[in-house]
């Protein structure tokens, strides 16, 4: 299963892209050009853009692939990290 962990943090098994087939994986090859996140990550020398600074940034809070409960993860964790406990 870590293989399906993609570098955006989500589980690939349940992304739409990686389900039709339009995505192998972020453990596979990819083209610079292919993954916004992908390229973001390896740009910054990240493993994961939860490592960024950023994070989570306005891009990955759009991204299609999101369910409703992973932006609303991501908007707790913005919240957490403009406001720590």
């Amino acid at each position: 299963m870590d293989g399906l962990i993609g570098r955006c943090g989500f589980y690939c098994g349940s992304c739409p892209t990686y389900i039709k087939g339009e995505c192998a994986g972020c453990r596979a090859a990819h083209e610079k050009g292919n993954c916004f996140t992908f390229d973001c990550v390896q740009e910054r020398g990240l493993a994961y853009c939860g490592q960024c600074a950023d994070f989570p940034c306005d891009e990955l809070f759009a991204r299609e692939k999101a369910t409703v409960l992973d932006k609303n993860w991501l908007a707790w964790k913005r919240r957490e990290r403009k406001e720590p406990k």
